[in-house]
């Protein structure tokens, strides 16, 4: 093959590869059932080639419950910051139903009423969005912005921080 894969993008999508690199990451679960759901916010809300992107079971409960996964998700912001990848902005995507969230914090769904779903991931969200304010706070740059957001399959839920 003659060309680069930068090329190929390029032909594609010249709009996408001839944008500035991203400051926004994207926190979301690794369920495969909402793969679709993020991809259309994320379109909705005009950021489609502008962000990257960490998954980890449970998002943000998976990050707080594991110590090892929390600093994992540090440690990338950190090194796409040195590839200048400006990360500034966290977006966390939770979704609703999530099997981490069973396992990690022993939630029974047949059981769980939404608003006691959205408390436990709005709890979650807050305990890591004010720890990676923390950090980076300590750790310059700052972030200049965290949004959370719980989807369901058919709308989305803010989640105040």
């Amino acid at each position: 093959m003659d060309k680069n894969f930068e090329d190929y993008l390029s032909k594609l999508a010249p709009t996408v590869a001839a944008s500035a690199k991203p400051t926004i990451l994207l926190l979301q679960c690794i369920d495969w059932r909402y793969a679709h759901r993020i991809v259309d916010m994320m379109d909705r809300m005009g950021l489609r080639g502008k962000y990257d992107v960490f998954a980890l079971a449970g998002a943000a409960g998976g990050a707080n419950k594991v110590d090892e996964w929390r600093d994992a998700l540090i440690s990338h912001i950190e090194t796409a910051r040195k590839i200048e990848h400006h990360i500034d902005h966290i977006i966390i995507l939770e979704h609703r139903d999530c099997g981490a969230y069973k396992f990690l914090f022993g939630l029974d769904w047949e059981k769980t009423l939404p608003p006691e779903e959205l408390k436990e991931h709005q709890d979650q969200v807050r305990i890591l969005a004010n720890y990676l304010d923390n950090h980076f706070r300590s750790n310059p740059p700052a972030l200049t912005k965290i949004d959370a957001f719980l989807l369901a399959r058919d709308e989305d839920d803010p989640l105040p921080i």
